[in-house]
Formats: C-alpha cells, structure tokens, sequence
C-alpha cells in the first residue's frame, strides 16, 4: 500500500468515526477492506496516540469520547535547486524538485 492510500484509508476512518457511521467492527472492517485483527490494530495505534475512541452498542458505531480526533495534511511544493541543496527530505521528480510535507495531528474536537 502506497502512503497516499494509507492516508486516504485514514481520513476514511476518521470521516467514518467522526459522523458515527462505522457499524459494527465488522462492518467497519469490511467498508475498509480489512479483517477484524487489522482494525482492532489501527484503533489501538489510534488510542496510544491519544485518541479515545469506543464502540457504542446501543448506536452500533465507534465514535470518539475525548477531546481529541486524526487530522491528516500534506501538501506538494515546487522548490528551486538551491532550496533543494539545504533540504534533507522530498523527492525530485523530473529534474525538478518538489519539496513533500507530511503532519498528522491530533487535535481538540
């Protein structure tokens, strides 16, 4: 899996936690083309990062319960080749340099 799709799987979750339309684990498991244990892993990789995130039986959804939820963001940047001589990271593409900038944040609901 591409680190393009691992952030679209991610919004995907969040969007899905957020609007409280994840169903049941294994409904959730399917919409996201996983099984149970991969989920299970996701959300615990979620909740060691801070976010409080439960199952709620009677609504049947995951939702989260603290003040906190993902936010993911990347951007692309054309840069100049002197720009790219003092930067350790992006990718040149074409001989062209493009600086790329990843952030995954938790922020406050």
């Amino acid at each position: 899996m591409t680190l393009f799709q691992q952030i679209d799987r991610m919004e995907y979750i969040h969007d899905l936690i957020y609007n409280e339309s994840t169903g049941s684990p294994d409904s959730f498991a399917r919409k996201l083309r996983l099984n149970k244990r991969q989920l299970f892993n996701i959300l615990e990789e979620m909740r060691i990062m801070g976010i409080d995130i439960r199952y709620d039986r009677t609504r049947k959804t995951y939702c989260y319960c603290g003040d906190k939820y993902l936010h993911i963001s990347c951007s692309l940047k054309n840069i100049s080749d002197s720009e790219a001589q003092n930067i350790h990271g992006g990718v040149i593409f074409r001989q062209s340099a493009i600086l790329f900038h990843s952030a995954l944040l938790i922020l406050p609901l």
